[in-house]
This record gives C-alpha cells, sequence and structure tokens, in this order.
C-alpha cells in the first residue's frame, strides 16, 4: 500500500468513527423521558445522566458489537479530548464521568448475579441520578431504555462500519479456529 493509500483509508476510518460518535454524544430531549425526570425531580441531573448512559453504551457497543477490535480503540480515543474539555470546563462533570464508566464497567463485569447486565447497567444509570433503590417498574422502564439505547447505537455503528458477513458457503464456525 501508498502512503496515500493509507492515508486516505485511515481519513476514511475516522470519518466513521465521528459519524458513530456523533450519535453517541448526540443530545437527547429528556422530556420524551418523563419517568427518569419524576424519578430524579432535576432535567439538569437527568441530562446528564441520559448523557453518560448513551456515551458508556456507545464504548460498550463499540468493543463488544464492532467487526474489529481496532474500533473500540478508535472510538475512545476521539472520545478522550470530548472528556477532557469536558473536564477543564467542570472538573465534577469530569469526575463524575469517571465514576459512572468504572460503575458502568463494573456491571458488565458482574459474574454470578440474578439481573441481566441490561439490567445492571440500567442501575448504574438510577444510581447516578441518585435512584439507588428503584421500584420495580422504574427499573423496567430504565432497562427497557438501556436496551433500546444499545439497539439504536449498535444501528448506528453498523451504519457507520458496516455489518458483518459471510459468503453464503461459509459457515461461521468455519473462522474458528
Amino acid at each position: 500500500m501508498s502512503i496515500w493509500t493509507d492515508w486516505q483509508a485511515a481519513r476514511a476510518r475516522r470519518q466513521r468513527v465521528e459519524l458513530y460518535l456523533n450519535q453517541v454524544l448526540r443530545d437527547v430531549d429528556t422530556t420524551g423521558l418523563p419517568w427518569l425526570l419524576a424519578a430524579v425531580g432535576s432535567e439538569k441531573v437527568a441530562q446528564r445522566e441520559i448523557a453518560f448512559a448513551r456515551r458508556a453504551i456507545g464504548l460498550i457497543v463499540a468493543e463488544r458489537d464492532a467487526l474489529d477490535d481496532q474500533t473500540a480503540a478508535d472510538v475512545s480515543h476521539q472520545l478522550a479530548p470530548v472528556v477532557s474539555a469536558e473536564a477543564r470546563r467542570d472538573p465534577e462533570t469530569g469526575r463524575l464521568w469517571a465514576e459512572r464508566w468504572r460503575g458502568y464497567t463494573a456491571a458488565l463485569a458482574a459474574r454470578g448475579s440474578q439481573e441481566t447486565p441490561v439490567m445492571r447497567l440500567a442501575n448504574v444509570l438510577l444510581d447516578g441520578a441518585g435512584v439507588p433503590s428503584p421500584s420495580p417498574e422504574l427499573l423496567q422502564q430504565t432497562t427497557r431504555y438501556v436496551q433500546e439505547t444499545r439497539g439504536a447505537l449498535n444501528e448506528s455503528l453498523r451504519t457507520a462500519f458496516g455489518a458483518a458477513s459471510l459468503p453464503e458457503d461459509v459457515r461461521p464456525s468455519a473462522l474458528r479456529g
């Protein structure tokens, strides 16, 4: 490959990451989430926690559902300046994001729990919003939100990077090994 071809490929990859990150970082109108606003009582807190949840779910989707390992690294790399700028403007928000990210990764890493991973992620969102012991209905609504967000971001990832496909004559199990 020539330097020009390498440069074009890197540029195209950056553009795909930007396309995906734009979906991850887009603002969500929390008035469409009355269950969360009612539970939290503060639109600012609800917006912050939804933004953190989308960011965390977006990183998780890039890590688990991407076609290659490089995608998650690229997404994380392009998200880092956004997080750094946010932390410079408001150190408390930077600290809270780091705390939430640890919570989301710990929720995914937990083994032997009765709760599904999506439910554990929903609990992190609610705990961060100040609702450590949600009602079953609130937990169910939040779990549904996390599932819908994961599905939407997964679709955004496929739109940006393409979907995995195999020729019809190749079984997925044939690739192992």
